[in-house]
């Protein structure tokens, strides 16, 4: 057999081997789906740990979450104090957003 003859059977294999792969894939990703959606997982989960933590979620960061809405407000590179300050100076005379001294009756 010459080198041409040993090549096209080459080539015939290479071709034939990537139709089956295309094939296969076609099989697998679009009709059986991916391995990783048949694989079972357990974890471990309790539902009513959220329950528990209510409290001293309340506690620390306030309800709904007040306190932590503050904080961040206030940042976090030492200088909260002086933007406290300055926050208590800027609403002076303000309650829940409405300039309440310019609307008094």
């Amino acid at each position: 057999m010459n080198i041409l003859g040993k090549i096209i059977i080459v080539s015939l294999l290479v071709t034939n081997s990537c139709a089956l792969t295309v094939i296969r894939d076609l099989i697998q990703f679009n009709l059986v789906g991916h391995p990783v959606i048949h694989k079972t997982v357990d974890y471990v989960f309790d539902p009513d740990v959220g329950k528990r933590r209510s409290r001293q979620y309340r506690e620390l960061n306030g309800f709904h979450g007040e306190k932590a809405i503050e904080r961040l407000g206030l940042g976090i590179d030492g200088r909260d104090l002086e933007r406290l300050e300055q926050q208590r100076k800027r609403d002076e005379g303000q309650l829940g957003g409405i300039n309440y001294i310019k609307y008094q009756t």
